[in-house]
């Protein structure tokens, strides 16, 4: 593969992903003004909404979003702050943190989700745009072969 051409896709995918993360983040955070809350915070909520019954660990969201511990700790400490999820302990690991969305935070995701659900499915919509199924296919497939590299 040529040099420039290797040079240049590292780049695209960092500037996509930048664009595609703005967009939901900020569209996400101007749906639910209550509690002030960041793109990512309401998007850990609906992950912890669509996890009822399950035990979920900060380790696991932190590694299912592919974020720093500091970051994941700052996302949940706020979000702890405001009541809209409680901390736990596992049973058989009391070093892991587990997250349960509160009765407030089911109620305020239940307001809002499908306004959510609605901006996710558009901002989808908009990745894929311009591209047939076929080439939709493709992408996906190509995504996954990246994501294997790491």
């Amino acid at each position: 593969m040529p040099h420039n051409l290797l040079a240049a896709v590292g780049p695209q995918i960092k500037v996509a992903n930048t664009l595609i993360e703005k967009e939901l983040n900020n569209r996400i955070a101007s749906l639910i003004t209550e509690y002030n809350l960041t793109g990512p915070q309401i998007t850990l909520l609906v992950y912890l909404s669509e996890a009822q019954g399950q035990t979920v660990t900060q380790k696991e969201v932190a590694d299912k979003f592919v974020l720093s511990h500091p970051t994941i700790r700052s996302i949940v400490k706020r979000l702890e702050k405001n009541h809209l999820i409680e901390l736990g302990q596992l049973a058989n690991d009391k070093r892991q943190v587990t997250l349960l969305l509160t009765d407030q935070g089911a109620q305020l995701l239940a307001k809002h989700i499908n306004e959510i659900r609605n901006v996710m499915e558009d901002v989808n919509r908009k990745i894929v745009g311009q591209l047939s199924p076929q080439e939709t296919q493709e992408l996906l497939e190509i995504l996954a072969k990246i994501k294997q590299n790491f």
